[in-house]
């Protein structure tokens, strides 16, 4: 069972680090960590249960149970240039007939977080049972949100061309939503921009940032 249970666990993980890698402006990569195991001869799920979540919080924010009494806990980097968290750590608990079980999985996106995922888990199991502690790079900044046209987002309001009532908001998250509530998604690399409403449709971005077109339609930026 505890093998599947990890597995689930590494499932999960890499699908929100693809989504991450998705909105991301930049090449991106998902790197991850699993192995990392821990036997405990005595204490109980609620001792491991403490030690998982101040492991957790002593690299990443707000360490939380999936579900109260779990032994699941799970935290995240503060967000990163993107806007999003770059990092995800996993510590899972299981009782044994005398002490507990404990297992470290993490995640992190290349290029956008400064450390790789065998470097968090590591850190994060040497402070739950003891070991060298490595000091990791700080997130950096991120990007503040953009007050006009950029060639870097999509981030802000577009009009269609041929129908000036048709408008989309973008936000920094990947989000679009356009004038009706009808809700997509966009993603830029380079100047090409993949534009998911009904359907998913490929578009250029002007140099100057203030047109799209492509995919059957042709949208200008409120700027």
């Amino acid at each position: 069972m505890i093998p599947l249970l990890r597995r689930g666990a590494l499932a999960a993980l890499a699908l929100a680090s693809a989504f991450v890698w998705c909105s991301s402006n930049a090449p991106a990569s998902v790197d991850i960590s699993a192995g990392i195991r821990h036997v405990s001869p005595d204490g109980t799920l609620a001792d491991c249960s403490a030690k998982a979540k101040q492991s957790l919080d002593a690299f990443l924010e707000g360490a939380a149970e999936s579900t109260p009494g779990s032994g699941d806990w799970i935290a995240n980097s503060r967000n990163g240039i993107a806007g999003t968290p770059t990092a995800t750590a996993v510590v899972r608990c299981y009782p044994l007939p005398k002490g507990y079980f404990a297992t470290f999985t993490c995640v992190v996106q290349l290029p956008d977080n400064p450390y790789t995922a065998t470097a968090l888990c590591l850190d994060v199991a040497h402070t739950f049972y003891g070991g060298a502690i490595t000091a990791l790079a700080a997130i950096p900044t991120p990007t503040p949100l953009p007050t006009g046209c950029a060639t870097t987002n999509l981030v802000g309001t577009w009009v269609s061309d041929s129908d000036s009532k048709l408008t989309f908001t973008m936000t920094v998250d990947g989000d679009v939503t356009d004038s009706e509530g009808v809700s997509g998604n966009w993603g830029l690399k380079g100047n090409t921009v993949t534009f998911t409403y009904y359907g998913n449709h490929t578009m250029t971005l002007s140099a100057d940032g203030k047109h799209l077109s492509g995919g059957g339609y042709s949208l200008t930026r409120k700027c």
